[in-house]
């Protein structure tokens, strides 16, 4: 095996070191695109087609095993496997086989990762002691050996390579790394007969058998950093190259200059004493500061300011470089979800969305989800794919959002439903109940007061054909799925023909969606030909695979925040003199850096499995193995390599509160008396626009009643949104049209025995009796919820209504009250109660409403929220959301 491993001490220096006359002209890989640019930044020798990422490289080497078809393929093969393999013959113990099947098949993508990685490393079975194995590994084996033994064509990785197949991906590699570049000319002048590696910590199976295949060829040198000094730092790089079965030649020459110019290194400095044990070297005289961000929404607020300041100067240099080159600040981070936050708020920092993430994208994955393959019919497990459904223009409307808006308030109507069939059902029942509604009718009047009875026949009868629409396209998509052959084939063709009439045809569709959706039939067309049957559950897991565009140059991501496997090749890059950044290194938790989700291996393989259940001898075996173990190691080497080599300043932070629990500061920065500064707020606003009020400038003036000029005085904004734009007060969740419904209960028993003797039984009987009425009007409530309707509205007649043992008689006062309770759900009764509340409901004249809710000064108001006592009761909270406010403005 012809493989060298040599060291640099100094990332600034390689080319002062003795074999760089040696590499400089070849072929070179790097792990990351980051260290790419990092290296070609730093030597003019190096540029991009000469030096390029690993991963390309496998790509082209390794087409067919590392192309979606054969991903596709694979998927479908091993799904098939776990369905009909006889475990029975490998587990020899009475067990429930059917619970470890389900469990392979809710895994299958793991199951499926773990079987390659089996392949790629070439595990013989004679090898593997199944006596020390879980039943799902043992299992995940028998696959595995039904592959080998039946030389599955879609498990088949090249290892017969020619030199003429190596120079030609060597070739196709430097062509398209090339391809932005003007630097063809030059490919003539890159030696090809040694491949240089840069930089690889992680190893997976796939890069270890393409360097022992290049090895067979080439002459291939592997480089890594090594610093004599922080040795306890990089046995970790030791650890693993020691499996190697070459010798590694640490270079002594160009040695790190040590100094103490930066903060970076004099922290790096003591990090690596204290990691080495060597204390008495340790100075503590300069304080660490680490900033202390409360949660990751307050992390993800001040890198949203800094990017925006970045987004600002690069308007003002007219888009001379990326975003990222204007900040002032590069964040690397040991926990990187941060960016899932930052997609929100700049979703074109990070790349072209994927066709699935746009809204007809989610119609072919709701749709899916919704099948139901053992009864043929749509089964509906979450509602929001309903949403998903109705909302992506698929199905027929008469203008955008409509179907959605008329589904979200007839909801709670048919809430315990799960089929279009069930839904439809329900919807006509409430289309003949409006129907036979009658204007001055007191159930009328009081049911128009919920919303799924504030909606119109018309729009019941579309919202009935569009439900219909949507199960017909299922039953064209799904019907005959396992009548046939090729399942995956003919899918994908009904899909494209959505595609093209559905989509395509339409005229007012967005130039860029619809450059979009043609890419995604050119990857239909791609695959066109995989001959893949399976479950319908491999169906779905498989549709990202399928439903991707094709990638346009341009449009690749560029993260804002950084995983700290970047750092290596980021401290390279030349700084313009007149733009100094900060190197930030966030997340600095123990949590955070003591991650170890990189050390373990797909479900259902473990380190015992590698560790316990054989032995081999095998070099890329052991590399893969310890390199996975020696993750945590590697990302304090990285922060570390980080602080030491920084030409700039930096600045450190940790996130004090994630997941439920309190994170502590990471242990080596709490031992070197690292002080945590919360993070102080310029702006308390935060990221957030501030529109302190809401103006209108066309009111619905009408003549308003005493009831709107309460709500005119209890919150501006409620009284815009009932009064003006809905007319009324609309019950619209679960919670307040309980509370709505049981007021009705009470009511209509107060009108009922009004004046007449109090007979507890009698009173029960009528309550129960007007229940079963109303459950129907109200069928989202659980029949445990109808008890406790009953007993609140009997407790309430007997304190409120009952005196003497006798009804009071309504009086006209009490008809006001009755109607203020519906209003609001909530009225204050009494002298006691607080005397702005009883000035907000005291009784107008037409006169007094008119002098306020007139025309000219409506036109002035600002429809400031107020919160106040009732705002939990608020008919539309969930659009104001003052009542979840925790502290006041």
């Amino acid at each position: 095996m012809a493989i060298i491993i040599y060291t640099y001490s100094n990332p600034y220096k390689i080319n002062k070191e003795p074999y760089w006359a040696m590499i400089k002209n070849s072929f070179q890989l790097c792990v990351s695109q980051t260290l790419v640019n990092g290296l070609c930044d730093q030597y003019s020798e190096f540029y991009k087609g000469k030096l390029t990422t690993i991963s390309r490289f496998i790509n082209n080497l390794y087409n067919d095993w590392e192309s979606d078809a054969t991903a596709i393929n694979q998927r479908a093969v091993v799904d098939n496997l776990i369905e009909y393999i006889n475990f029975d013959q490998v587990i020899n113990e009475k067990i429930d086989l059917d619970d470890i099947r389900l469990s392979l098949k809710r895994n299958r993508a793991y199951v499926l990762d773990s079987i390659r990685i089996m392949f790629e490393l070439g595990m013989k079975p004679e090898n593997i002691k199944e006596s020390e194995l879980t039943y799902e590994q043992k299992c995940v084996v028998a696959i595995y050996k039904e592959l080998l033994d039946s030389k599955n064509k879609h498990f088949v990785l090249k290892d017969d390579f020619k030199q003429d197949e190596i120079d030609k991906a060597i070739d196709i590699t430097i062509e398209d790394a090339l391809r932005e570049e003007n630097k063809r000319d030059q490919i003539k002048n890159i030696k090809k007969d040694m491949v240089v590696i840069h930089g690889i910590h992680q190893f997976s199976p796939i890069m270890l058998k393409t360097i022992e295949t290049l090895g067979k060829f080439k002459n291939v040198i592997i480089l890594f950093n090594y610093l004599p000094d922080y040795k306890n730092v990089y046995q970790t790089w030791l650890n693993v190259y020691s499996w190697f079965e070459s010798k590694i030649m640490i270079s002594s020459q160009n040695l790190f200059n040590n100094s103490h110019d930066f903060l970076g290194r004099r922290i790096a400095d003591n990090m690596a004493a204290m990691i080495a044990g060597s204390t008495a070297t340790i100075d503590y005289s300069e304080q660490i500061k680490v900033v202390e961000f409360d949660n990751q929404t307050e992390f993800a607020g001040y890198i949203a300011k800094k990017f925006e300041k970045a987004e600002q100067e690069r308007e003002k240099d007219k888009f001379a470089h990326p975003a990222l080159y204007y900040m002032d600040e590069q964040v690397y981070s040991a926990n990187s979800n941060v960016n899932e936050i930052l997609k929100i708020y700049f979703p074109e920092q990070f790349g072209e969305r994927n066709f699935l993430d746009y809204p007809i994208g989610h119609f072919f994955i709701s749709i899916t989800n919704m099948w139901d393959d053992e009864s043929q019919g749509m089964y509906i497990k979450d509602i929001q794919d309903i949403y998903e459904c109705l909302s992506c223009g698929i199905i027929e409307e008469n203008h955008s959002g409509e179907l959605v808006s008329i589904f979200d308030r007839c909801k709670l109507f048919f809430a315990k439903e799960t089929t279009i069939k069930g839904i439809n059902k329900k919807l006509k029942k409430l289309k003949s109940k409006i129907d036979n509604f009658e204007p001055g009718d007191p159930e009328t009047e009081e049911l128009s007061r919920i919303e799924y009875f504030d909606v119109s026949c018309d729009e019941i009868n579309q919202l009935i054909a569009a439900l219909k629409d949507l199960n017909s396209i299922a039953e064209k998509f799904f019907i005959d799925f396992n009548n046939q052959k090729n399942d995956f084939k003919a899918f994908y063709k009904k899909i494209s023909d959505v595609l093209i009439t559905k989509v395509l045809d339409k005229e007012d569709i967005d130039s860029d969606f619809k450059d979009i959706v043609q890419r995604v039939l050119q990857r239909l067309n791609e695959v066109k030909d995989i001959e893949a049957s399976a479950s319908f559950d491999c169906l779905r897991e498989t549709m990202p695979l399928y439903l991707q565009q094709l990638p346009k140059e341009g449009k690749g991501a560029n993260w804002i925040v950084r995983n700290f496997e970047q750092i290596d090749g980021d401290v390279l890059r030349k700084n313009s003199k007149d733009h100094q950044k900060k190197y930030h290194f966030a997340c600095l938790s123990d949590q955070d850096m003591s991650i170890t989700h990189r050390d373990e291996f797909p479900w259902p393989l473990d380190i015992s499995f590698f560790e316990i259940a054989q032995a081999p001898v095998d070099w890329k075996y052991q590399v893969y193995v310890t390199s996975r173990m020696e993750y945590k190691n590697f990302r304090r080497y990285a922060l570390v390599y980080g602080l030491a080599f920084s030409r700039c300043n930096i600045v450190l932070s940790y996130i004090k509160n994630s997941s439920d629990k309190e994170n502590e500061l990471y242990y080596l920065l709490k031992i070197l008396n690292a002080k945590p500064e919360p993070y102080q707020v310029d702006d308390p606003n935060g990221y957030m626009k501030n529109d302190n009020y809401i103006s209108i400038e066309t009111p619905l003036y009408e003549t308003f009643s005493q009831y709107d000029l309460m709500k005119y005085r209890l919150c501006r904004y409620r009284f815009l949104l009932e009064s003006v734009i809905e007319g009324k007060s609309i019950y619209k969740d679960e919670f307040l049209l309980g509370q709505y419904m049981t007021i009705i209960l009470e009511h209509r028993a107060r009108k009922e025995f009004s004046g007449k003797t109090y007979v507890k039984s009698i009173v029960r009987n009528y309550l129960s009796e007007q229940m079963d009425e109303l459950s129907s009007d109200f069928p989202f409530v659980s029949p445990s919820d109808v008890i406790d309707i009953i007993n609140v509205a009997e407790s309430y007649i007997e304190k409120a209504a009952v005196q003497h043992g006798k009804f009071t008689s309504i009086k006209s006062n009490e008809i006001d009250y009755m109607l203020k309770r519906e209003l609001f759900l909530t009225v204050p009764n009494s002298k006691s109660a607080d005397e702005n509340l009883r000035e907000v409901f005291k009784n107008s004249t037409q006169a007094e409403v008119d002098a306020v809710l007139n025309e000219n000064n409506l036109d002035k108001d600002k429809y400031v929220k107020m919160h106040n006592i009732l705002c939990d009761k608020c008919a539309d909270k969930d659009i104001c959301l003052e009542v979840f406010r925790t502290a006041k403005k």
